[in-house]
């Protein structure tokens, strides 16, 4: 039952599913922040950011290039990770150069896409949990938010979203998926540069 509870948190809070979260919470919290991005234009996000990667990485798995969506093997992630680099890069383009969101929509984007890759480059030598990088930006994010616009309501989203890691991070270590090790660095990683891209930039 344990482990049906940690897997089910583990694909709730999957990381691509990170930055559909992320806009859906800005929209409700902030929705000034987010303009010209409407509710009609995030499903475009959505399948920029999740539906594609995943297809892509689905490919992947039917060829035999990976043996298992879980990418439990440090030098099978690799790929798929660089085929997510290639998607978020393309996603981030067309957003700040073809539909020109304003500067922070822009500063989100650009952080998630150098989070990804840098995940990516990290993973050619050490098994990062991406999980953990994954809610850990978010919070990063949305930590930047409380300070910047104290007045908008994040801290009660930000309690849930710190809670939210804690699990999923307890989800990752139950399942045996990553070590505390992967963990903590996963954790700096995400939180470090989503929180500092903000901070330095806006």
């Amino acid at each position: 039952m344990r482990e049906r509870v940690n897997t089910v948190i583990s694909y709730v809070f999957h990381p691509l599913l990170m930055p559909s979260m992320t806009f859906l919470i800005l929209y409700w919290l902030l929705p000034e922040l987010i303009k010209p991005l409407t509710l009609v234009t995030l499903p475009f996000l959505f399948i920029t950011t999740f539906l594609i990667p995943l297809l892509s990485i689905s490919m992947l798995k039917f060829s035999g290039s990976i043996s298992s969506f879980r990418l439990e093997n440090r030098e099978e992630r690799v790929m798929p990770f660089s085929f997510v680099s290639i998607f978020y890069g393309l996603t981030t383009y067309l957003f700040v150069f073809k539909i020109q969101v304003n500067d922070i929509i822009a500063l989100l984007l650009i952080a998630t896409s150098i989070l990804v890759i840098l995940l990516t480059i990290i993973t050619l030598w050490f098994k990062i949990s991406i999980h953990a990088a994954s809610i850990s930006g978010v919070v990063g994010f949305f930590l930047f938010f409380g300070i910047k616009f104290p007045e908008s309501q994040t801290l009660y989203p930000l309690l849930i979203l710190l809670i939210s890691a804690g699990f999923v991070m307890s989800a990752r270590l139950q399942l045996n998926a990553h070590t505390p090790k992967e963990i903590l660095v996963g954790m700096l990683t995400g939180l470090g540069i989503c929180f500092a891209t903000l901070y330095w930039f806006v």
